[in-house]
Parts: structure tokens; sequence; C-alpha cells
């Protein structure tokens, strides 16, 4: 039965996002791995933040091939890392490394005089073979290698093919960005209670996570807060609300803000980069995104109270908004406001299918939807704060 690689990939993102636990994901992932591939075995060597190591943490396959988790180790100086860290291209592409292309190398090399070079290249093959791995393919978040899928012989005994790697290099780069965030979860379930500073510093970890998947979004997270910030206290200023209100209102949406497109992590890469306009069923994909962030932030108990942010932020005070079509003031202030500060900045920053509006002609734009798209409240407080120059 021919695999369709871009709705097993599709599927295997959406599960991926919504765990928080990296020993789990790593379950997924195999088994995604084995049953889409049909290879004898395969395994994920994941990096250690605390040893500093990558450990073998699950392996799936036939009897006598599995690693008990933890059992198996290699650190930085292990060639398997080396060839990937330093970029080899000798052999095989970036993310690559394919084994039977390791032979072919080592076959055409080894009659030349720089024998001594070809040790390095040896030793791959030795840790390769006692793997059994018939191919690795690297995981990268930036520039740091975060975790390295081996795989054995195919149970019909052919090589991969290409479709086959591109489907393992699209499915390594969803791995990383899961297990970047479930880490980034994990360090906020331990310190959440501890310290909100560092809680802070977490969520803006995680929301540096989203544009690293997204290049046109640079920056955009941090300026919709900002955005978000002064817009807040500009309304503040002008409707009562209790101090004690306030300020927690305050907090929920500077950590809302941040966390606006975290639903993101679950849109595959080639909609989000897209350099063009999005057809219809990719404009659906996107739209998922406020709803797959909420899920996402599920887990964190303190994340309750902010979800509404994120899941509303895309509402329009007309009722022609996403997801659930609210309208007016059922569309809670904090969604109001990061709304119209989403949009502020989006105009007003490069795309690749049109120019970036300036500051005057973003803010005509954004009288024009008062009502319509934007909270009249908002829309007051943008003004006044556009008038004094902050914005």
């Amino acid at each position: 039965m021919k695999v369709n690689y871009k709705e097993e990939l599709e599927k295997a993102a959406r599960q991926m996002i919504l765990i928080h636990d990296a020993a789990l994901l790593n379950k997924l992932i195999l088994r995604t791995i084995v049953k889409n591939i049909s290879v004898k075995h395969a395994g994920i060597f994941l990096y250690d933040r605390k040893r500093n190591e990558f450990i073998a943490t699950v392996s799936r396959g036939e009897k006598g091939l599995k690693i008990p988790s933890g059992f198996a180790k290699i650190n930085k100086a292990n060639p398997i890392v080396r060839y990937f860290i330093e970029k080899d291209k000798r052999i095989d592409s970036d993310s690559f490394l394919i084994y039977r292309r390791l032979l072919n190398f080592l076959r055409k090399n080894k009659l030349k005089k720089e024998k001594t070079q070809l040790f390095f290249y040896e030793e791959l093959k030795f840790h390769l073979t006692l793997l059994h791995a018939r191919a690795c393919v690297a995981g990268f978040f930036r520039e740091k290698l975060v975790g390295i899928l081996f795989l054995g012989r195919k149970t019909n005994g052919k090589a991969l093919r290409l479709e086959e790697l591109k489907f393992l290099s699209a499915l390594a780069s969803n791995v990383v960005m899961a297990i970047q965030s479930a880490w980034l979860f994990e360090d906020l379930k331990t310190q959440a209670d501890k310290n909100k500073t560092l809680l802070l510093n977490i969520v803006r970890a995680l929301a540096t996570a989203i544009e690293a998947k997204d290049k046109y979004t640079l920056g955009h997270t941090e300026r919709v807060t900002f955005y978000s910030m002064v817009l807040f206290e500009q309304i503040s200023a002008t409707k009562k609300i209790l101090h004690k209100e306030r300020n927690a209102m305050r907090e929920k949406l500077r950590i809302a803000s941040l966390l606006h497109d975290i639903g993101k992590i679950g849109i595959a890469e080639e909609i989000l980069n897209k350099n063009g306009l999005l057809n219809a069923e990719e404009r659906i994909q996107v739209q998922k995104h406020p709803l797959l962030g909420v899920e996402i932030m599920r887990p964190i108990e303190e994340f309750k109270e902010i979800s509404e942010g994120v899941k509303y932020h895309h509402e329009r005070y007309d009722g022609l908004g996403y997801p659930n079509g609210l309208k007016g003031r059922k569309i809670p202030l904090i969604a109001a406001i990061i709304s119209v500060a989403d949009a502020y900045d989006a105009m007003t920053s490069q795309r690749p299918y049109r120019a970036a509006l300036n500051r005057q002609e973003a803010m005509e734009e954004i009288i024009k939807q008062n009502k319509k798209q934007f909270h009249p409240l908002v829309v007051r407080a943008f003004v006044k704060l556009y008038k004094k120059g902050r914005l």
C-alpha cells in the first residue's frame, strides 16, 4: 500500500505538539518511523542537557536489536555526533548519513595516499555497525544538535527512497520543535511556583522557539507584547479597573501576548514560510493555530486564565473572526488588545508578497476597521498612543 507521507507527517506533527513528555514523544516518533518506513528497528539519541551527552532513550524493533532505555550513550567526541556537528558533506547532506554511501566513500578513497584521513570514516563505520544502523538523520534547533534518529535495514531489504528521506528530514524538524517545547514546558512545571521572573524568561524562550519555525515573524512576538502592554496601560488609565485586578490582568496579558502564536508550532513549515499568498486549504491550516495553542497550554495549570488571549486573538468585533465567531464585547479584552497589536505589527512588517505599510498608513487602516475588526475601546487607546508618538 502506498504511503501518503504528507498526510502521515501532518498527523504525527499534530500529535507531537500536544505531548510535553520527551520520553512519550520518542515512543510516538519511533512508532511513526517503523510504521511508515518499514524498518526492522529504529532508535533516537536525544541530547541530555544535564549530562551534556546523547542518550538512546528508546528504540524499537526486532528481538535482539532493542537497546534498553538509557543504556547506550554517546558524547560529542563520538564520530556520529561529530559528523553532524562539523557538517561533514563528503558523504551526504548536512542532516543525513547513509551507511551504503559511507561504504562507497571508503571504497573509493582507501587507495589514496592520505590513508590517515580515512581513520575517522572507518571509526564512523564501526559505530554505525554497532547500532545495526543503515541511516542516521540529524535534528537541529537552529545550530544546536538536539537528536539523531538511527534506522536499521528496511524489511524488504531495499535502500531508502528519496521520498522516505524527505519524510524523515521533515519529521526530524518537527521532532526537534516538539522536544524543544517539551523541555520548556518541563521547566515551566518545575519553576512556575518558585519565581515569576524565571517563569517569564521561560515563556520568552518558548516564544523564541515559535519564531525559529516561522522565519517571517522574527521579533514579531516581542513587538506584539510591547504594543499590547502600552495599549493596556492607556486603557487602564481611562477605564476604571481595581488596582489588584489591573496587576493580575497586566501579567495575564504579558504572557498571553508572548504566547499568542504558540499554536504555530503545529503548522507545517512550508506553509508558515511560503513565499507568496496562501491558498484556501493553507489558510484553513493556519487558522487552526489559536485552538492548537490552547491544547498545547492545557497541561500547565497557571495558563488556564491566560489561554483566552491565545484562543480569541483572531476574533473580530463584527463576529466574522475565528475560531468561534465571537462578537462585540463577548471577546475578552485581553484578546481584543492582542488583536490590534498583532495586526499593527503585521501591517508594518515586510512580507515577500507585499511591502510594509508605514506607521501612518497602518494607523489609518486600524481606524477604518473600528467596530468591524477591532474593539472600539482598543482603537481609541491606539489612536491616543499614536498621537503621543508611543507607537
